[in-house]
């Protein structure tokens, strides 16, 4: 489900293009945070994300943070980055921490195939794959502060999205096309710190890869 719908400045009315609509997303800041209600089956594997753009303690490192409500807890990976919105060849390091196991800190050939997976979200970069959809209209979304004025836009795979430059990261609804799931806005604010503060361990190196320098 991630997978799939992770796949500002402008006001929406403003915009009458779709490069007008795309070039409008984007601009988070440190500590910006959005969070998400699942719906759908998917809902019964993550009930809730939230995104959120924080450093580690080194304000001149910044992680693109995703914490997943899970059965097991939550689910937290960090991916380093200059900016967002970003490429999967942006990300320069990773964390994970599985609900109340260790943080730790992705190994190489762990990192490569993060970014092979990443290759095709389109919340990443948001800009590039927002270019790439159907513009079908102006709505209005019911949001945690009143009706939410977003532009409804058909991505690549035939998933749905509802975006908006006043929230971060631009997100209002994401749709699956297969009708497995929506994503729905629930909150957003600034603010947002590490949900990892701990150091994180060093991975084992997966069996099969070459050792790490």
């Amino acid at each position: 489900m991630l997978g799939a719908l992770l796949a500002t400045t402008a006001a929406p009315a403003a915009a009458q293009d779709l490069a007008g609509v795309c070039g409008a997303l984007g601009g988070v800041d440190r500590g910006d945070w959005a969070a998400f209600r699942m719906e759908g089956a998917q809902a019964t594997s993550v009930s809730a994300v939230r995104f959120a753009f924080v450093d580690r303690g080194n304000p001149q490192d910044t992680w693109f943070e995703v914490e997943a409500t899970t059965p097991q807890g939550a689910q937290i990976v960090q991916l380093q980055v200059a900016d967002f919105p970003f490429g999967a060849e942006d990300i320069s390091g990773g964390i994970v921490k599985p609900g109340p196991m260790p943080a730790m800190r992705m190994p190489e050939q762990m990192l490569g195939m993060m970014r092979q997976q990443m290759a095709s979200n389109p919340m990443l970069d948001i800009r590039k794959q927002c270019l790439q959809s159907e513009l079908l209209g102006e709505e209005t979304l019911d949001g945690p502060r009143g009706g939410i004025r977003a532009w409804h836009i058909q991505v690549p795979g035939g998933n749905d999205a509802w975006v908006s430059p006043d929230v971060p990261f631009g997100m209002v609804k994401a749709m699956a096309g297969d009708g497995s799931g929506t994503m729905v806005l629930t909150d957003f604010g600034t603010g947002a710190k590490s949900s990892i503060p701990e150091e994180p361990q060093t991975m084992p190196t997966m069996p099969g890869a070459p050792p790490q320098n």
